[in-house]
């Protein structure tokens, strides 16, 4: 009769070998499972972190165009072009030379301020243009170019306010009336006064 010790022992290395294995190949799925997990956070970490990069580039892209704005803007101002121009000096200038230079014959038209026409190929939705612009249009008669030259000129103490563009003059001979001694020159004339009116802020 065997002893029953070494009967034991040899049914049991079987079952600790089984068991061995059976553990050794659960820690190796366990080990798989969590190198994939691992392997999904860090691409996921990754993609944050590549989403936060493109994110501080755009946010430093845009604070730098903000101050390129403001900085334009500053200069435009002190240019004048952001200042509405003084319609009443306009009219009070225009009718101190009528005065001065004797030009009864003369006649105007100062345009409200409205924003400069649209580009042809622009769409109907577009917003309208910062560029306001008011048309003077001058009309009548003057004794020589030299007053056309005072008229064309912007009213005193408006030298920093919007651009001031002759866009138009005609000059020719008037007809010769019985009043008048010497030929005059007829005129007609356009005057743009131009300048910038930026939108409210958001």
């Amino acid at each position: 009769m065997m002893p029953l010790a070494p009967l034991l022992i040899r049914l049991r290395l079987p079952l600790i070998a089984g068991a061995l294995a059976a553990a050794g190949a659960a820690l190796m799925l366990w080990s798989q499972a969590e190198r994939d997990n691992a392997e999904a956070s860090l691409r996921q970490h990754t993609t944050r972190l590549t989403q936060a990069r493109a994110m501080h580039q755009a946010a430093r892209e845009t604070d730098t165009a903000a101050r390129e704005g403001l900085r334009q803007i500053e200069v435009l101002r002190g240019q004048g072009l952001l200042d509405t121009p003084d319609r009443r000096a306009w009219q009070a200038h225009l009718l101190a030379l009528q005065g001065r230079l004797q030009l009864g014959k003369l006649e105007w038209e100062l345009g409200p301020f409205a924003p400069a026409a649209r580009q042809d190929n622009a769409p109907s939705t577009a917003q309208p243009s910062a560029l306001h612009v008011s048309t003077l249009h001058l009309k009548g008669e003057i004794a020589h170019e030299g007053q056309l030259l005072a008229l064309l000129d912007r009213p005193p103490g408006s030298a920093s306010a919007g651009l001031f563009l002759p866009r138009r003059c005609r000059l020719a001979p008037s007809q010769p009336t019985e009043a008048a001694d010497a030929q005059a020159l007829a005129i007609d004339c356009e005057i743009d006064w131009l300048f910038l009116q930026l939108p409210p802020a958001p």
